[in-house]
């Protein structure tokens, strides 16, 4: 069993990790829709979020989203939800025609390796943040590991690198 003097000495990792998710995902909420709408310019009627083919849970989320605030739903959208939209489910229907735009820093951000990167990465940062959230005590022996795949992320999303150093930490 870990103690609080445990948590004591990890806070500042598990404070960088959610700062980084943060980070990630207030990103994701702003370059994601604005991709996805980019299907639809010239069309008043159609929102970023029309079409998607989403599983049980997505729609789930969307729908509550769209309670809170039919403007702008993804201020209320779980992290979860656009990780599911960076999976290997959407790499056809959502990658090559326009979510590989988000990403400007990556060499050839279509090919498959690009793609299988941002999906393993993101798959790491989905777990860093349900184990922060959670206070899991045995994932930060990994932690700077989850935080490396973060900011790779936040580089190829376009987020200055100098944003992304843990404060205490040398470069």
């Amino acid at each position: 069993m870990t103690s609080q003097k445990d948590y004591l000495e990890l806070h500042r990792h598990f404070q960088f990790s959610y700062f980084l998710i943060g980070l990630l995902e207030m990103n994701l909420r702003k370059e994601v829709p604005l991709a996805l709408s980019k299907r639809f310019e010239g069309e008043d009627t159609f929102k970023w979020y029309s079409g998607l083919r989403l599983n049980e849970q997505g729609q789930k989320s969307l729908n509550i989203a769209l309670r809170v605030n039919r403007n702008f739903p993804e201020n209320y959208l779980p992290f979860s939800f656009w990780r599911y939209l960076l999976s290997n489910k959407n790499y056809g229907p959502l990658w090559l025609p326009t979510l590989h735009t988000i990403f400007p820093a990556i060499e050839s951000p279509r090919k498959i390796n690009s793609f299988r990167a941002i999906d393993k990465n993101m798959d790491t940062a989905l777990r860093l943040r349900n184990n922060v959230a959670h206070f899991n005590m045995d994932a930060a022996k990994h932690m700077h590991f989850s935080q490396e795949r973060v900011k790779w992320l936040l580089i190829n999303l376009g987020v200055d690198a100098s944003l992304l150093i843990q404060p205490g930490r040398r470069v």
